[in-house]
């Protein structure tokens, strides 16, 4: 499929061909009020990616605008008990937030924890985030964050 455009904010951070490690993530539409064929996207991204442009990089594989509330949680299923990631603004705490921690803290754990990204809570447009496989080397030839597979349409 190949790169993303650098023009996008969320390539704003990354290192291109510099990345220590990689990681492939699947990005699976799982819930909400899309009727439409099962969207998917095959990912690498750096391991040092933090949440916060996850966001940003998802946003553009969606279509999606940046202007409806959205979060990041792990479960251990659609419908397991969620605990929510801490936002900047009113829910920061300690002066620190989840939103900029690298995504690599939050594929540490061996438990069968998720990661779901949540969308615009009035429609409920849910993304099951997983990786595939341990992160590994970035290859020389590339750059990162790419798009390796795509199935289906966006969902706008």
């Amino acid at each position: 499929m190949g790169h993303i455009g650098s023009n996008s904010s969320y390539f704003n951070y990354l290192p291109g061909k510099n990345a220590n490690d990689v990681y492939t993530l699947s990005i699976d539409y799982v819930g909400g009020g899309y009727p439409g064929e099962k969207f998917q996207r095959v990912i690498e991204v750096p391991c040092d990616m933090p949440l916060s442009s996850l966001h940003g990089l998802i946003q553009h594989l969606t279509g999606f605008d940046d202007d409806k509330i959205h979060d990041f949680y792990v479960a251990s299923s659609i419908r397991g008990r969620k605990i929510w990631f801490k936002r900047g603004g009113q829910w920061k705490s300690d002066g620190h937030t989840a939103f900029v921690e690298p995504i690599e803290q939050v594929f540490v754990s061996k438990t069968k924890r998720k990661l779901y990204y949540s969308f615009d809570f009035g429609d409920n447009w849910i993304f099951e985030i997983g990786r595939k496989g341990d992160k590994g080397p970035p290859q020389s030839d590339r750059n990162y964050p790419r798009v390796v597979h795509a199935r289906g349409l966006r969902p706008i």
